[in-house]
């Protein structure tokens, strides 16, 4: 069984991120800037709605139609910029510099994905039963559990479904993209086997480039937010209205300071597709590497 090399995944990773910026930006550019500009209206939107609905204001049923729309099309975009982004990855950067990337390659991709998020729901559907009976066969070996066994039994449960959870998502997912455009298929099975034997190793690549994205994320939110003082000692009805507010407060922040907020998030999304996309590109070739059933597309770009 074959291994991803997680050190030289995570250097390849960083290395093509910012080197090759500038060709995964002429990959990406179109459907990264009507994303962002989705994401702006989606901070308004979303703000209008949560202060309609903490003031009971009827208005709120007007605003979950545009809503609604917003969320489709910022995931076609969003699987735009990943087809495009794995393909250059893979070693086909774009020839030219207006593309949205709306072909075969891209619906095929996001039909995958859809396809492995049936086969996630299907596998979370299974595990949540199963912790279900779980519960009620310790409620009856155990007559009249006390509180803190229930909770401590509950806890556990809720842990082990968490972990069940994060397994299928990277199993499913972290290989997807590279299969389904080199091998111009859905690849959802071979994404699953390919990634066996390889979780650990997938997750440790997956942190690596995703906590510096959050860590940053987060930092530049609390300072245009301030940090959230949640209320103490108060009711859970006082608490829920507290988070409402928190959370219109920080999505008026951001829209608010969109000259700053938008050019950052793209920068983002610009590393995370870059650096993300060459991990899962790389971590493919190594292990479909002298396989001649998975051809693989050669790296075309300097590196």
């Amino acid at each position: 069984m074959k291994k991803i090399p997680v050190g030289a995944t995570i250097a390849h990773a960083y290395g093509f991120a910012f080197r090759q910026a500038p060709i995964m930006f002429k990959a990406i550019w179109l459907p990264l800037l009507a994303q962002l500009a989705l994401v702006y209206l989606l901070f308004q939107r979303t703000a209008l709605f949560l202060a309609a609905s903490q003031a009971q204001d009827p208005s709120a049923v007007n605003l979950v139609g545009p809503l609604l729309l917003l969320y489709p099309l910022l995931l076609i975009f969003f699987f735009a910029q990943l087809a495009a982004a794995t393909e250059t990855a893979l070693g086909r950067p774009p020839q030219s510099w207006i593309s949205f990337h709306f072909g075969k390659p891209m619906w095929r991709l996001l039909g995958g994905f859809l396809a492995a998020l049936l086969a996630i729901i299907v596998i979370a559907a299974i595990a949540l039963v199963l912790a279900l009976l779980a519960v009620v066969g310790f409620n009856m070996a155990v007559k009249a559990p006390s509180s803190g066994q229930a909770m401590l039994v509950t806890g556990l449960l809720g842990i082990v479904f968490g972990c069940v959870l994060i397994f299928v998502l990277i199993r499913f997912l972290f290989l997807l993209a590279p299969v389904n455009v080199s091998k111009e298929k859905l690849g959802v099975g071979q994404a699953w086997h390919l990634s066996a034997g390889n979780f650990w190793r997938i997750l440790l690549v997956a942190l690596a480039i995703l906590v510096p994205v959050l860590i940053v994320n987060y930092a530049y939110t609390f300072s245009v937010t301030g940090f959230p003082r949640p209320p103490t000692n108060t009711s859970r009805e006082a608490v829920r209205a507290w988070e409402t507010a928190w959370e219109i407060a920080e999505l008026n922040g951001l829209a608010g300071h969109w000259y700053l907020t938008l050019p950052l998030f793209g920068l983002l999304l610009l590393f995370q597709f870059g650096a993300g996309c060459a991990a899962q590109a790389f971590a493919y070739r190594a292990l479909t590497e002298n396989d001649a059933s998975a051809p693989v597309a050669g790296n075309g770009l300097p590196d």
